[in-house]
């Protein structure tokens, strides 16, 4: 076939593809209730855009659908389409869709495309409408909630770890974060000083105590986050043991948690003591601060063995840590307050050390004279 056929022919099929359709024409498109005729349409990151689609038959077909997409998001598609749907002749018709527009779609330009399609197999009817997307000025998400255990015993310590995100266009200030499980009666909360617009920030972590007469079940741990006049939620579920699961045949000392600095990492030693009458495996878990625990140990009956932990703190100031020995029959639990001074200035240091050299110098100096 010569090569000027080939070219009309992909035309051709072009043609047939993309022809507008004789059965159907779009009348009117909405966007959370405002007419996009005419009309630049503003929506907020992180909502739901309801598009309401009017549209009419000027013919029959059996195998219509209405889909509608905004471009330029590079982490996924922002699209909606209908189910297939038949159209006829003098009959309007209403589609609703739904658009999730991202809370982080860049907005440095905030006039994004609009593209709204009716179409079968063979034929297409396509309109563009521009929408103004920009931030809310106050939003803060709840990112992420990390329980130390999603199976935990009455009596037993669960720390709660949130990440928060400033989708909003303003920076925050004075947040308050509380977790609570309101079906038990307890909660807990840790503030945070401020959350510049677009960071992401792990809050301090929360801890709460399981009560000696809970119920065996499933729990829902609410967080609540309050700032300014506005609120964010998030959640997470729990198992809570119908029983104690505290184990009795041993005792464990931890070494002094003492002389941390932010940012420097220090060893310390868990003695544990197997009082059982058979040998058992232990294991260590720290919650509340960075750290790097040593392997697993078997301890022998009525014999010691240690465990080291290194920990590397991020934040100055009063912390909590939360030590948990597993020997897989209970658990032994202690949470430790302890004071994390300032990063060391290195700098500061070494101009110490060179006065006291400079000094130590003068008096050799001045010996050999005299």
């Amino acid at each position: 076939m010569k090569p000027w056929m080939i070219l009309i022919g992909i035309m051709l099929c072009s043609f047939l593809v993309y022809a507008d359709s004789d059965d159907y024409k779009i009348d009117a498109v909405y966007v959370n209730g405002i007419l996009t005729e005419n009309n630049l349409v503003q929506v907020e990151l992180g909502n739901n855009a309801q598009i309401e689609v009017f549209l009419s038959g000027t013919g029959d077909n059996t195998d219509v659908r209405v889909s509608a997409w905004i471009g330029g998001y590079q982490y996924g598609s922002i699209e909606d389409a209908s189910e297939l749907f038949e159209v006829e002749d003098d009959v309007s018709y209403r589609k609703v869709l739904y658009l999730e527009v991202p809370e982080d779609l860049d907005v440095s330009s905030n006039e994004y495309t609009l593209h709204v399609e009716i179409y079968d197999n063979q034929d297409r009817e396509e309109e563009s409408y521009t929408l103004f997307l920009e931030q809310e000025e106050h939003r803060i998400k709840v990112q992420d909630v990390i329980l130390s255990s999603e199976t935990i015993g009455p009596g037993e310590y669960l720390s709660v770890k949130v990440r928060l995100a400033n989708y909003g266009e303003n920076d925050e200030e004075n947040i308050k974060i509380t977790a609570s499980i309101p079906d038990l009666g307890i909660n807990g909360r840790v503030y945070l000083d401020e959350l510049d617009s677009g960071d992401e920030e792990d809050v301090s972590t929360i801890y709460l105590v399981v009560p000696n007469d809970a119920r065996g079940g499933d729990y829902s741990v609410e967080i609540q986050v309050d700032y300014g006049n506005s609120k964010s939620y998030g959640d997470a579920y729990l198992n809570v043991l119908g029983e104690a699961r505290f184990d009795e045949n041993v005792f464990v000392s931890v070494s002094n948690i003492k002389d941390l600095y932010v940012d420097e990492e220090k060893t310390f030693k868990v003695q544990i003591t197997n009082l059982a009458e058979v040998s058992k495996d232990f294991s260590l878990e720290i919650a509340g601060m960075e750290s790097n625990v040593g392997d697993d140990v078997t301890i022998p009956s009525g014999k010691t063995g240690e465990i080291y932990f290194t920990l590397k703190p991020e934040n100055q100031g009063l912390n909590n840590i939360l030590i948990i020995v597993d020997s897989g029959e209970g658990v032994y639990q202690d949470l430790y307050s302890v004071n994390v001074n300032p990063e060391k200035d290195f700098f500061s240091i070494f101009l110490s050390l060179f006065a006291v050299l400079i000094v130590v110098v003068g008096i050799v100096l001045f010996l050999k004279r005299y």
